[in-house]
């Protein structure tokens, strides 16, 4: 790809050669697997870069049920649930021929009212099994109330050495393996389903587990092998029934969820996913004009976390769509929003400067610049002129005259930190300053910045540099049509196009379209990540566009599509990936941070739905095209 100027060393080549020739042989991509995180934490950037088993490694005993084989069997379990315990008839011929170990769990619109596993010498005995005990469990009242049966068919079981074998148990493969534990001659198991459900690291399952069983705790941690007892991965069909109407409907599942082909990315798809993420933020807006920072949707809990610089993008987010919907209520709602984070955030000092504060006296130059950005979006922005003035007056003073940007007011002794994102942020309110004020010492200082950061950015390549710089150079680019900011764009992001995994993924189809380098130090994957890198390929875009560079439009049209993919799957829509929700409504149009971390932070919707927005409106239907 034209742009990428700066070559990877040899060695990093090398290894990424290597990954490219290992995936092509077929991991099966639908075996069950743990390994996650404990609620709201952060996926460790190392684990993912960990060896993938080979194929015959993996390999399950049997194969997957077929979508007819699925049907018959959520038909039957629906029967049996609803009516006792009829005889062993219409399932697959497979399931009287080998030893079964079944998982059933009964919902109510997201609520577990119990579970069961039940092992037996066929499958289908242990399917009838595990619905007899559910049923026993249940009363006739909450039998009736039941909406879902969720199932799991575990199979060809694999025994663990710990640490030897940890590279099994990498997050990519959580919701799609099962994890055993045999202690005292009994096993003690998780569903790969329950992995989804409880957002559970692989290690956080194994010592819960331990618990359960009463078997010694670990000496030195799980994955450093310091529990006894033999552990065991399983593969196993997933498969959610669905009792609400008269003819159970059974869905057979890919890590808890379905997995969302690149062809119904459409236009219509993309105006839909919008919506649901506009009534994410409008739902979790609360009367106070707070908006969570960070949401459990496994335990229906916020984080007691914050950020103020994310909370200012939601901020932007929030005005943009009671802009767009010309929706009075809305606006006063967001409105609110911008007075909460004032009162929370924002103060001045004696000589006039605005800062914005974070828990522990933190005052970031990003920060600053994106609540300086919001209160100029503001619909009624004269209200807000004398704090939007002070923040823009730090904006000034951090600012120094060799084109940096000092990245922290305070502590001055992080100056020099988060250069990827501060810097970009800041130049995007300079460029809506410019935009407005047409100020030639305001653009002359934007380009002098621009030509610091292209050579830092060159000598210290990061994809999280790209897409804010983007957007700010676009915004100027489009006043100034200016060459140099026009081939800066597109080497930026003729650089970050690789980034992106695709045929790579293949294995693990519900990860396509995400951007992230196992073999490079940019950090783990994210959904935050994915949308505001589409912002920036949007506005890439429409220069490549204005500059009739056709193999750019194509390039970026292609990148954005397959991005999009990923923020569908990403995003809770329906009865499907929220089948173990019980607060729908705080969770519903939620992005999650990645397919085996549900968690949702507000960045995860606000970029997401900032680029949504920038592509609908740019994109032609014929546009959407994989």
């Amino acid at each position: 790809m034209a742009g990428c100027a700066v070559k990877r060393p040899l060695a990093a080549r090398v290894r990424t050669a290597f990954f490219r020739w290992l995936r092509r042989w077929p991991l099966l991509g639908w075996l069950t697997t743990c390994g996650a995180d404990l609620p709201g934490g952060d996926v460790a950037p190392a684990i993912e870069k960990a060896r993938r088993p080979a194929a015959s490694e993996v390999r399950p005993g049997r194969a997957p049920l077929t979508d007819a084989e699925a049907t018959l069997v959520g038909r039957v379990a629906a029967g049996w649930f609803r009516e006792g315990d009829p005889p062993v008839e219409g399932l697959p011929g497979r399931f009287g021929r080998a030893r079964g170990v079944v998982y059933a769990a009964a919902r109510v619109q997201g609520e577990r009212l119990a579970h069961v596993w039940h092992e037996a010498n066929t499958g289908a005995e242990a399917l009838r099994g595990a619905v007899r005990i559910l049923r026993e469990r249940l009363s006739a009242g909450q039998r009736a109330e039941v909406t879902h049966l969720e199932i799991t068919l575990a199979h060809s079981f694999r025994r663990v050495t710990l640490p030897d074998d940890a590279s099994r148990l990498a997050p990519i493969y959580r919701g799609l393996w099962g994890l055993e534990l045999v202690h005292a001659g009994r096993a003690w198991r998780y569903a790969p389903t329950e992995f989804i459900a409880f957002n559970l690291s692989f290690e956080r399952a194994l010592e819960r587990l331990a618990e359960r069983a009463g078997a010694p705790a670990p000496a030195r941690g799980v994955m450093a092998g310091g529990l006894r007892g033999p552990i065991r991965l399983f593969a196993a069909d997933q498969l959610l029934v669905d009792l609400s109407g008269t003819e159970p409907r059974t869905t057979r599942l890919y890590r808890g969820n379905r997995v969302v082909p690149i062809e119904s990315v459409t236009r219509a798809a993309v105006e839909a996913l919008a919506r649901l993420q506009a009534q994410w933020l409008t739902n979790n807006l609360q009367p106070d004009g707070r908006l969570p920072y960070l949401y459990w949707p496994s335990r229906g809990e916020e984080s007691p976390a914050n950020n103020q610089l994310r909370q200012w993008m939601a901020t932007r987010a929030l005005l943009r769509l009671a802009r767009t919907c010309k929706d009075p209520d809305l606006a006063e709602r967001a409105d609110r929003n911008v007075r909460y984070n004032l009162a929370h955030s924002f103060s001045e000092d004696p000589a006039g400067h605005g800062l914005i504060t974070d828990r522990g006296g933190a005052v970031k130059l990003g920060a600053v610049a994106l609540a300086w950005l919001a209160l100029n979006e503001h619909p009624q922005a004269a209200r807000y002129a004398p704090q939007a003035r002070a923040l823009l007056k730090t904006t000034d003073a951090l600012w120094q005259t060799n084109g940096e940007f000092h990245t922290f007011w305070h502590p001055p002794e992080r100056r020099g930190d988060n250069v990827n994102f501060y810097p970009g942020e800041a130049l995007l309110a300079w460029a809506a300053h410019y935009e407005q004020t047409r100020e030639p010492s305001r653009l002359e200082r934007f380009r002098h910045s621009v030509r610091f950061y292209r050579d830092w950015h060159r000598a210290h390549r990061n994809p999280a540099f790209v897409p804010w710089h983007t957007l700010a150079c676009a915004r100027v680019w489009a006043l100034t049509r200016e060459a140099d900011l026009r081939d800066w764009i597109f080497e930026m992001n003729d650089w970050l196009l690789p980034l992106q995994q695709w045929d790579e993924q293949r294995e693990f189809p519900d990860t396509m379209g995400r951007f992230y380098a196992p073999d490079q130090p940019y950090g783990p994957p994210h959904a935050s990540s994915t949308g505001v890198y589409l912002e920036g390929l949007i506005a890439a875009w429409r220069v490549a566009c204005a500059a009739d560079d056709a193999a750019r439009q194509e390039a970026y049209r292609r990148a954005i599509v397959r991005g999009l993919r990923s923020l569908c799957q990403l995003t809770f829509k329906d009865e499907t990936d929220l089948f173990y929700v019980a607060r729908r409504e705080r969770v519903v149009g939620g992005v999650r941070t990645t397919v085996y971390d549900n968690t949702i932070r507000v960045d995860n919707v606000q970029h997401s739905l900032m680029a949504l927005w920038d592509i609908l409106e740019a994109f032609r239907p014929e546009d959407f095209r994989p």
